[in-house]
């Protein structure tokens, strides 16, 4: 069997270790909150905005100890009309309401809707006048943010890990937004948090972690680096979603997923995506009723048929827990992709996009894809090329 390491370009050099956010992990991580908020009062902060969904941030706990912590140091609004797929309108909003109490600091709950959404945030307040659109759209430059804390309530999403921050305008596009003043500046990753979690929503928020790792792992920038995180976040997965699925509030489950789901974060934001979260955000900004991860779920066996001739011995090692039988060689694709699609079966991930597009839709996914200003960015690090003919195969075999 041929080794990966035979073919990383010991040339091109990478970043190992980037600007982060400190990050407080593990099951009773929340209690932190007071300790991070009051370094925010010391260093002048008098006033938070606090953006989340309508429901995560009350369904997972956190709001029980967050609440109270916030009246203790400081005045605070909150903003709760993040949706699933976060919108400019959502991002202008919570600017809105954090600029109306002169907000020092952004505490985003929830998962990377809420976190997405409140970096953008973060961003407006720093820079009074703009909207998202500037941003997203017209390549406005960040030069600053205010403080975002993120206190996570998903095993997915890697946004408390990146510098990076999604929305869009339903139907048009999904821009993303990229700049070193988007790393959080405290996170807070509590398994704890995770217990409450819907079955379909702990499946596709453990397969946007799973698609972080296999894309950060291919990609063109990849790296030794990335192929390491991706090979241990896919093991985690692998091992603890079952458990979980059966044994919501087994806290050693959410532990590992949630653990997986950052390191796997920490992969992309230093490794990058490709093809299926480039295709994935067409689907849900033509339906928004696509979940994120579910959508790449529904892809991520048509995307690995095209892409494993051209990356079989990463492949093989990162899928090893889920393929055991590969042995790193190109023609093996068809089995890896039956070994992707039997333990999607197991964990109850669908199969087939029908829910959501049929046939005709093909077309019209495919051009908005070729168009897409994200594709242009994540298309060319895919490790085959991607042109029309490779985007419309994959939607047709994801029917």
């Amino acid at each position: 069997m041929g080794s990966w390491h035979c073919k990383i370009d010991i040339h091109r050099t990478f970043v190992l270790q980037p600007t982060r956010p400190h990050t407080v992990f593990g099951v009773g991580a929340l209690a932190g909150i007071d300790d991070i908020l009051d370094k925010l009062r010391q260093g002048g902060c008098d006033a938070v905005l606090v953006v989340t969904d309508p429901l995560a941030y009350k369904a997972s706990g956190a709001w029980d100890t967050v609440r109270p912590a916030l009246d203790r140091h400081m005045p605070w609004e909150h903003y709760d009309g993040v949706r699933s797929n976060p919108t400019y309108a959502n991002c202008d909003a919570a600017a809105t309401t954090g600029r109306a109490m002169a907000a020092k600091a952004v505490l985003a709950i929830g998962g990377g809707s809420a976190i997405d959404t409140a970096k953008t945030a973060a961003v407006l307040l720093a820079h009074p006048g703009k909207k998202a659109v500037d941003f997203y759209e017209k390549h406005a430059p960040i030069t600053a943010a205010l403080p975002i804390i993120a206190i996570n309530t998903t095993h997915g999403t890697g946004s408390e890990c990146n510098a990076y921050a999604v929305a869009q305008t339903d139907g048009a596009d999904k821009p993303v937004i990229h700049s070193p003043h988007l790393y959080p500046t405290w996170v807070i990753e509590d398994p704890a948090l995770t217990v409450t979690l819907p079955a379909r929503q702990a499946v596709a928020t453990a397969i946007d972690a799973l698609s972080h790792a296999l894309e950060a792992a291919t990609a063109a920038t990849a790296s030794p680096y990335t192929i390491c995180l991706a090979k241990e976040a896919v093991c985690l997965i692998t091992a603890w979603l079952p458990t979980a699925l059966r044994q919501p509030g087994n806290l050693a489950a959410r532990y590992w997923l949630m653990y997986a789901s950052a390191i796997a974060g920490i992969g992309f934001d230093l490794g990058m995506l490709h093809i299926a979260h480039a295709l994935e955000h067409v689907m849900s900004t033509l339906n928004a009723d696509v979940a994120h991860g579910d959508g790449l779920g529904l892809l991520l066996p048509a995307v690995l048929a095209e892409i494993y001739p051209a990356a079989p011995e990463v492949l093989a090692e990162v899928l090893r827990p889920i393929a055991p039988e590969l042995k790193g060689l190109p023609g093996e694709a068809d089995r890896a992709v039956a070994g992707l699609r039997q333990w999607f079966a197991c964990i109850g991930q669908p199969s087939g996009m029908s829910a959501y597009f049929t046939g005709a839709d093909v077309p019209a996914l495919t051009r908005m894809v070729m168009k897409s200003c994200l594709s242009k960015t994540l298309l060319p690090l895919a490790p085959i090329r991607v042109d029309t003919a490779v985007v419309e195969r994959i939607f047709q075999q994801a029917l």
